[in-house]
């Protein structure tokens, strides 16, 4: 009996376990998401969230049919309000060959309900057939947890960001662009320091989209004014136990700007184009004291320095 009662409470333990780390998929056509708790994804916090999503690679708080701009009726933006993700310095275990999936991903339900776009919202007629416009001059979906820092959590992890709850509309030749350089800069940093902090998403700066993706019959996908990155790493002789740097990348430049630091800017600012609450898990004063963070830097020089040696 007592050999019984322990099988049972192991098996029990085991189902438990099983569950806590095991993430239902949001559609179909997924790998499956398992979440690994050595990675802490949101780890500093950000407020408000709305329909949130975890992933092995990253978390995701999806814009629900709230209201974002304030006018007491319900919007539907069709994007990720922020991703979080922890990237962490690459094994020596090679990276992961795989196809892509095509059609992207979405959540099927939330498509349904006509609050989550899929491929077709990107399909803006003509852009695969017009030479003018199929390259750099088009807005694709743009990752905001990329596929470079998620593959090294393995195929299925790097799989998954290919889905609409982690994509904004974002002209290809910053996606293709600066943005992939920023991108770059970041798992180099991860490899430097062992693990950091990224939080990605776009920003509307006057709280209510100008430009939309999609057509008839399309779930709509707003197009942002900015998109922002927030990265983040523990420093143990810092004021705040953190160092930060901010960008806010403005979603149409010219396909000729490579300077990634010209963007920097401070967490305070990013709040106040987004209406979100970053660091939340610091304490009040400790947040201040961040989100001030290379809010007056009086030239491109200045910040260029400050972006080298980070």
């Amino acid at each position: 009996m007592k050999k019984q009662i322990v099988i049972f409470l192991l098996f029990s333990f085991l189902i438990t376990f099983t569950s806590c780390y095991a993430q239902k998929t949001p559609g179909k056509n997924y790998r499956p998401i398992v979440l690994d708790p050595s990675y802490e994804h949101n780890k500093w916090g950000i407020t408000p969230p709305d329909l949130l999503y975890y992933f092995s690679a990253y978390t995701t708080s999806f814009d629900s049919d709230d209201d974002d701009n304030g006018d007491g009726i319900s919007d539907i933006w069709g994007v990720p309000e922020w991703v979080a993700f922890e990237i962490k310095k690459k094994s020596d275990k090679p990276m992961p060959v795989y196809d892509r999936p095509s059609p992207w991903l979405t959540d099927d339900s939330l498509h349904t309900k006509g609050i989550a776009p899929n491929d077709a919202t990107y399909a803006v007629a003509g852009t695969n057939d017009m030479k003018v416009v199929k390259t750099d001059y088009r807005f694709v979906r743009g990752h905001m947890c990329p596929k470079i820092a998620a593959d090294r959590m393995g195929k299925d992890a790097g799989y998954n960001t290919h889905t609409m709850l982690n994509a904004v509309p974002q002209l290809q030749w910053q996606n293709n662009g600066i943005w992939k350089l920023l991108e770059e800069k970041c798992t180099d940093w991860a490899d430097k320091y062992g693990r950091i902090w990224v939080i990605s998403g776009p920003a509307f700066f006057k709280k209510d989209p100008s430009m939309w993706l999609g057509q008839n019959g399309n779930v709509k996908a707003a197009i942002p004014d900015a998109i922002y990155k927030i990265v983040i790493r523990e420093k143990s002789d810092s004021s705040t136990g953190v160092v930060t740097l901010a960008f806010l990348f403005p979603n149409i430049i010219p396909n000729d700007k490579k300077n990634i630091s010209e963007f920097l800017t401070s967490i305070g600012e990013i709040e106040k184009v987004t209406g979100l609450h970053f660091l939340t898990n610091l304490s009040n004063a400790k947040q201040l004291t961040e989100k001030k963070v290379n809010q007056d830097l009086p030239s491109d020089k200045a910040k260029q320095e400050i972006f080298d040696k980070w």
